[in-house]
């Protein structure tokens, strides 16, 4: 038994063991998964920090915060905001707000967050 999940393990690709990773660790009862998220209404999404930029939005520099949860990717926009506090790559973050639908990626626009 043990040396069959071993077995399975070891021929699962990096990307495979990365999703299966934050899948146990992100989808919770309270949080929504990324790949499951309805639009337009409020959702909660928990998830790993992937990527950080900063963009141009309305002329106005906004963060854009890449997470992950293991079933898909989400982008969450600070508008007028070059960096969070204690925001890191990898770190752990929770967010609350509304999702859309923008350039084929869920989208959230300044939501509530938390980072652990």
């Amino acid at each position: 038994m043990v040396l069959a999940k071993i077995r399975s393990k070891l021929k699962m690709t990096v990307d495979e063991l990365d999703e299966n990773r934050l899948k146990s660790r992100y989808q919770t009862e309270t949080a929504t998964a990324i790949a499951e998220a309805p639009l337009r209404q409020p959702i909660c999404l928990a998830g790993e920090v992937k990527e950080t930029r900063v963009v141009p939005r309305a002329g106005a520099p906004s963060l854009e915060v890449t997470i992950g949860d293991g079933s898909g990717r989400a982008i969450v926009v600070f508008t007028g905001r070059k960096m969070l506090p204690g925001l890191k790559l990898g770190g752990s973050i929770a967010v609350e707000g509304v999702g859309r639908l923008e350039r084929n990626r869920l989208t959230l626009l300044n939501p509530a967050y938390t980072l652990s």
